[in-house]
C-alpha cells in the first residue's frame, strides 16, 4: 500500500528541510566549557562515539598539552562525533482510559503512571481521558481525549543534554511545554497529516482533526511547514492549515479572558465559574485539573456561554483555565483560576418548609433527604438570616426530620441544615431558608341558600385577598363521589339544581400559596319540588343542616 498524497507531502517537506540544513547540521559543533579537574581522555570517553579517538578531539581543538586543559576553555565537538543513544518518555500522569501499543507487539496495553515508553510506541486516548509524557530533557506533552500519537523518534546525544524528539499526531490535540534547548543537535517536532511544527524550546499546542492542522504558540516561536512551504509563528499567534495546503500567514490569538475567580473557598456545589465575554470568541474551552501543572484533565469542555458549572469534585485545591476559540478554531491564551474546594459533605436536599413558603403548625416539622455521606446533621432555627442567636439548634440529628422544640408565635423565621460525615467533618450549611408562620385559613360555613326554579346559589364569608375556595356537593356525607367539585375565585357557587332530595355540601379555603385549609362544617340540603321555599337550619351531629324545601 503506497502512502497517500496527504501523508507524503509533509514528509517530503520535512526531507527537503533536512537536506537543506544537513551541511550546516553536520558542520555544526557542540561546545563544552572546561571545568577544573577535566582532562581530554575523560571528556572523550564521556561524550564521543567509541570509534572516535581522543587524538581527533585534541587536533580539532588545537590542544597543545592534553595533560592541561585550562578551566573555562571552550572545546568544540562536531555533532557527528557525539554518542547517540535511544531516549525514552515517562508517563507522568494519566486520567481515564489510555492505551499503548509497543513496537513488535500485536496487542495494546493500558497506560499506567510511571510507565516508560520508547520510540515507535503508539498511544491512544479514549473520551474523557488525558495523560502527560515527560521526555529526557524535561519537556512535557499533555495528550488530550480522543487522540492518537506516535513516538516516532527519541534519541539523546550522550551526556550533552541534547535530545532529538519527533512526535506524530495522527488526530486529536496535544499541548507541548518544551524545555529551552542548548546545542545545535537538539530538536523537538510534532507532525500531523498536514504540517510539521518544529521548535527549540517553547510552549505550543497542536491539533489535527477534520482535515485540518492547527498550531497555537503561547511562548517562543514555532516553525510550521507543509506542502513545501514554511511559516514562522511567533508568540501569541497561530496558524490553521488544511491537509495538503501551504501554511498561510500567522494570525494573532485571542487574549486570555478575564475570569471571575472566587476570593474565598468554594463551599457550595455546583459552582458556576463565569468570565467576561471575549470579543471574537465563538466558543470557549474550559479545563479543570488537580493543580496548575495541568498534567491530567478532570474536565475538558467547549461551551458557547461565558460561564460553566464545574463538576462535583472532592475537597481540595484545583486549577481551571479558560480560553477563547475564534472562527478559525484557533484557541487563544489561557485565563487561569486557582480554586480551593471545601464543600463536602454537601447538605441534604430540603423537602419542607421550602424557602418563601408558609407554615401553619405552631410547632412546625422540618424535612430533608438523607445523604449517604451523613453520619448526622446539624439543624438551626433563627429569627434572622445571620443565625447570630439561634432560637433552636440540634447538633447530632439522625434521620430525615425534626420538629421545633417549642410552640412558636406567628412571624418570619429562617432555618438551615448541614451534614456531618462519618469522619466527623462538618460540611457547609444550606443558604438561610425563610418561611412565614401564619394562622390556618378560616373554615368557611355556607350561609342560607338562595334558589330559583332551576338554579341554586350558595355563599359564605370571604377570606383575604387572593384566597380561593373549594366546594363539594355529594349525596353522601363522606364525599366519596361528589357531583359538584369546583374551585372558585369568589365565595359564591351558582349552579343548576343537581336534583331533588338530600344533598351534603362543604367548603374549604385555599390560601395564596396553594395551601388548603380545613373543611368547614358539613351542611345538609334537601331539594324538593314545590314552588314555595322554606329554609330550616338545625344542628345535627356537630354539623349544620340546611333544609331547602321547594
Amino acid at each position: 500500500m503506497y502512502p497517500t498524497r496527504n501523508r507524503l507531502l509533509p514528509r517530503l517537506a520535512a526531507l527537503l528541510l533536512l537536506v537543506s540544513i544537513a551541511p550546516m547540521l553536520f558542520a555544526a559543533d557542540w561546545t563544552y566549557r572546561v571545568r577544573p579537574q577535566d582532562n581530554i581522555w575523560d571528556l572523550s570517553s564521556r561524550y564521543l562515539k567509541p570509534d572516535v579517538p581522543w587524538q581527533k578531539l585534541q587536533a580539532y581543538n588545537k590542544v597543545a598539552d592534553p595533560y592541561h586543559l585550562p578551566p573555562g576553555m571552550t572545546l568544540r565537538v562536531p555533532i557527528a562525533w557525539l554518542r547517540v543513544q535511544p531516549a525514552s518518555a515517562t508517563v507522568v500522569a494519566v486520567m481515564g482510559s489510555a492505551h499503548v501499543q509497543q513496537p513488535g507487539e500485536t496487542q495494546a496495553e493500558n497506560v499506567t503512571p510511571g510507565m516508560t515508553l520508547g520510540y515507535g510506541a503508539h498511544l491512544s486516548t479514549d473520551a474523557n481521558t488525558s495523560l502527560t509524557l515527560q521526555f529526557a530533557d524535561g519537556s512535557r506533552v499533555l495528550m488530550e481525549e480522543n487522540s492518537a500519537l506516535d513516538l516516532d523518534q527519541m534519541s539523546a546525544y550522550g551526556r550533552t543534554g541534547m535530545v532529538d524528539t519527533r512526535l506524530r499526531l495522527q488526530h486529536g490535540r496535544v499541548t507541548n511545554a518544551v524545555t529551552p534547548m542548548t546545542g545545535v543537535g537538539a530538536h523537538f517536532s510534532v507532525e500531523t497529516p498536514g504540517t510539521i511544527s518544529s521548535v527549540r524550546g517553547t510552549h505550543f499546542r497542536v491539533t489535527a482533526d477534520q482535515g485540518q492542522s492547527r498550531t497555537e504558540v503561547l511562548t517562543g516561536r514555532v516553525d510550521v511547514g507543509g506542502d513545501q512551504a514554511h511559516v514562522l509563528v511567533p508568540k501569541e499567534h497561530g496558524v490553521a492549515v488544511s491537509d495538503g495546503a501551504k501554511p498561510t500567514q500567522a494570525q494573532r490569538l485571542l487574549s486570555a479572558p478575564t475570569l471571575h475567580c472566587p476570593v474565598q473557598a468554594v463551599n457550595k456545589l455546583p459552582f458556576v465559574l463565569a468570565w467576561a465575554p471575549l470579543d471574537g470568541a465563538a466558543h470557549y474551552r474550559v479545563q479543570l485539573a488537580p493543580n496548575d501543572q495541568f498534567a491530567v484533565l478532570l474536565l475538558d469542555h467547549v461551551t458557547s456561554a461565558a460561564q460553566l458549572s464545574l463538576p462535583d469534585v472532592p475537597d481540595g485545591d484545583y486549577a481551571v483555565r479558560v480560553r477563547g476559540i475564534d472562527a478559525q478554531q484557533l484557541e487563544g491564551d489561557d485565563g487561569v483560576c486557582l480554586l480551593h474546594i471545601n464543600a463536602h459533605p454537601q447538605p441534604p436536599l430540603v423537602i419542607e418548609p421550602l424557602p418563601g413558603s408558609k407554615v401553619r403548625d405552631t410547632r412546625p416539622r422540618f424535612h430533608w433527604t438523607e445523604s449517604l455521606e451523613a453520619a448526622s446533621y446539624v439543624w438551626q432555627l433563627a429569627g434572622d438570616d445571620s443565625f447570630a442567636q439561634p432560637l433552636a439548634s440540634e447538633t447530632q440529628l439522625t434521620g430525615d426530620n425534626v420538629r421545633a422544640p417549642n410552640t412558636l408565635p406567628y412571624g418570619h423565621y429562617y432555618w438551615r441544615i448541614a451534614t456531618r460525615s462519618k469522619t466527623g467533618k462538618l460540611g457547609p450549611f444550606t443558604d438561610p431558608m425563610p418561611f412565614d408562620l401564619v394562622p390556618q385559613p378560616l373554615a368557611p360555613e355556607v350561609g342560607k341558600p338562595k334558589s330559583s326554579k332551576n338554579a341554586v346559589s350558595l355563599g359564605w364569608p370571604a377570606g383575604t385577598a387572593g384566597q380561593r375556595y373549594h366546594i363539594q356537593l355529594d349525596r353522601h356525607p363522606d364525599f366519596a363521589h361528589p357531583q359538584i367539585d369546583q374551585t372558585l375565585d369568589q365565595p359564591l357557587l351558582q349552579t343548576k339544581k343537581p336534583g331533588s332530595g338530600t344533598w351534603y355540601v362543604r367548603v374549604q379555603t385555599i390560601d395564596t400559596d396553594g395551601y388548603a385549609g380545613p373543611w368547614g362544617a358539613v351542611q345538609k340540603i334537601r331539594l324538593g319540588g314545590c314552588l314555595t321555599c322554606r329554609i330550616g337550619v338545625a344542628a345535627a351531629g356537630g354539623g349544620v343542616v340546611l333544609w331547602l324545601l321547594l
